[in-house]
């Protein structure tokens, strides 16, 4: 497993740049991007984390975790000023 993450870390360096360029000439369309990312994650965790979190004997422990989560994001959301 060592030599697996070595052997695909290796070219990282090597495409740093050309990334970096990349990301600069398409700046405008990040947040597009990351807007869909995010819908996709969302989506994601609505079909699959969700149903088997609120299932007929975890739900007790998984509404609480929820809400603390939840409340803790909106704190830190305006705590930060985002």
């Amino acid at each position: 497993m060592f030599w697996a993450a070595v052997v695909t870390s290796a070219p990282q360096p090597i495409t740093a740049p050309l990334a970096y360029l990349a990301v600069e000439e398409v700046s405008a369309l990040l947040s597009f991007s990351f807007a869909f990312a995010a819908g996709a994650m969302l989506s994601l965790v609505a079909a699959k984390l969700v149903p088997d979190a609120f299932g007929r004997t975890t739900w007790r422990s998984a509404a609480p975790g929820t809400v603390i989560a939840a409340a803790l994001m909106l704190a830190l959301s305006a705590l930060l000023g985002v």
